[in-house]
């Protein structure tokens, strides 16, 4: 593989770098914050939610933090997702503060991060929780298409799908190629205290998955407990509540061209892919994926 380099004729991201052979920007993760993660820096925390961007993130981390919170449906919704939880990509260096606003100090009850395995993998010696979550590389693209639309921080991508999809080909996306960000948390299957979510498991049994996430993080719950879960967390109502939706964060994406929580639906690129795309993704996932266990459903 050649040399990573910053830009790329079909798009370059805002404040461009490289790190660990993959790209990022300073909006999506300031460097020297993504450098202090890399030696093992960062905050105390008892659960890390580990996802690909546009991966379902939003869901595993509200059931999670309900799980971790005596689902405590009222807060959720009185205080915005991005105030309950810490996005270590996000913080300053000195992990003190995001956006200028002062974080709490002491051990955190639940982070997140976009970041590979390689980057984080010190982290990962922890001895903490790890949950990670994994969507089908073909949805997961097609989302992360409509967010280089609309992401400010990402510059607003203008090209058509077949031009965004030479990113993909030439592993140009930020936090790198999202097959190898996929296997390389799945190698760590044989760590303690990890576990793994797929998009379209949640999607088709969210009883099963969510009662899973439970018994992972300690949990009791009756019948009650996941229905409220489930609804508080189905993407129609997360799509419209203020706290989940991000409708703060419009200053830096574009609604109108697509909203935070888009779709959410398994089987979307079908609508984008052409057979010759299709089969690319095909046969990264045969050469990727296939020999170390890891598998994916494009359609339920």
């Amino acid at each position: 593989m050649a040399e990573m380099k910053v830009g790329h004729p079909v798009h370059t991201l805002p404040g461009e770098y490289v790190v660990d052979s993959y790209i990022m920007g300073e909006r999506l993760g300031p460097q020297a914050t993504v450098r202090a993660l890399q030696k093992g820096e960062g905050p105390e925390y008892d659960v890390l939610v580990a996802t690909y961007p546009r991966s379902g993130t939003a869901r595993v981390v509200e059931i999670a933090w309900l799980l971790m919170n005596n689902i405590d449906v009222q807060k959720a919704k009185d205080v915005p997702q991005g105030g309950r939880h810490m996005f270590l990509d996000l913080c300053a260096p000195d992990f003190k503060s995001i956006f200028g606003k002062p974080l709490p100090s002491g051990k955190i009850p639940l982070a997140k991060t976009h970041l590979p395995y390689h980057t984080m993998e010190k982290h990962a010696k922890r001895d903490t929780k790890i949950i990670v979550g994994f969507r089908n590389p073909k949805d997961n693209i097609v989302s992360i298409y409509h967010f280089y639309r609309s992401n400010r921080d990402l510059g607003c991508f203008k090209g058509s799908f077949s031009e965004f999809f030479q990113l993909v080909k030439d592993k140009h996306l930020f936090f790198g190629d999202v097959f190898d960000y996929n296997v390389g948390w799945w190698n760590i299957r044989d760590r303690p205290n990890t576990m793994y979510v797929n998009y379209e498991d949640l999607t088709e049994d969210p009883v099963r998955e969510v009662r899973r996430m439970a018994q992972f993080l300690g949990k009791e719950v009756s019948d009650e407990d996941v229905a409220n879960i489930i609804q508080w967390t189905s993407f129609g109502n997360m799509a419209t509540e203020k706290s989940t939706n991000y409708e703060g964060i419009k200053h830096i994406i574009d609604f109108e061209i697509s909203p935070y929580m888009r779709k959410g639906k398994v089987g979307d690129w079908r609508n984008y892919f052409n057979n010759e795309q299709s089969e690319f993704i095909d046969e990264q996932y045969e050469k990727t994926c296939m020999p170390v266990g890891l598998k994916f459903r494009y359609d339920l």
